[in-house]
């Protein structure tokens, strides 16, 4: 049995020892890796349109809210916008989706919704992505994806109802 024990010893020192090589391959390799930047999936087709929404002020505030994440803080004035009106200034691909604004009346909110109408699917978004990553991963840069679908949208309304209307994230 001593003998035995002397050979699963000595495999069991060998793994340890390849598996210490393959770590310190590895962790080589990675540190050499730098960031390649930020790739575009799909088509782009940006676009800058105004929605204008009418909506009837009442004695509570009408939300004005969205799936996007708002970058300004408030909601902007115009005396160029018609009363009781939103408009909503949106920058977006036209080749993924179309902003479609709408006022609930029942909840008392104006809200920017977005439908998609790109005629791409996921899976072969995926495989550019998968393309893309290996080409990259082989010339040693690491990148990230990202799809363009509405990337700003402004909040205007006309002064009357500036005090009619809240943003809300």
């Amino acid at each position: 049995m001593k003998r035995m024990h002397k050979i699963l010893l000595a495999i069991f020192c060998v793994g340890i020892l390849l598996t210490g090589i393959g770590v310190g391959v590895v962790l080589t390799e990675f540190s050499a890796l730098a960031y390649g930047g930020k790739e575009i999936l799909g088509n782009t087709d940006m676009r800058t349109e105004n929605f204008d929404v009418e909506f009837e002020p009442g004695e509570e505030r009408t939300f004005i809210t969205g799936w996007y994440q708002w970058k300004q803080d408030e909601v902007l004035t115009d005396a160029g916008i018609p009363e009781n009106t939103v408009r909503f200034c949106v920058t977006y691909n036209k080749e993924r989706i179309a902003p479609c604004p709408v006022w609930e009346k029942e909840y008392n909110q104006v809200v920017l919704l977005e439908r998609w109408v790109s005629e791409e699917d996921d899976m072969e978004l995926m495989m550019q992505a998968k393309d893309l990553f290996l080409k990259n991963l082989k010339a040693g840069r690491l990148i990230s994806f990202d799809t363009l679908g509405v990337e700003e949208v402004t909040v205007t309304v006309n002064p009357a109802n500036k005090d009619d209307v809240r943003l809300v994230f």
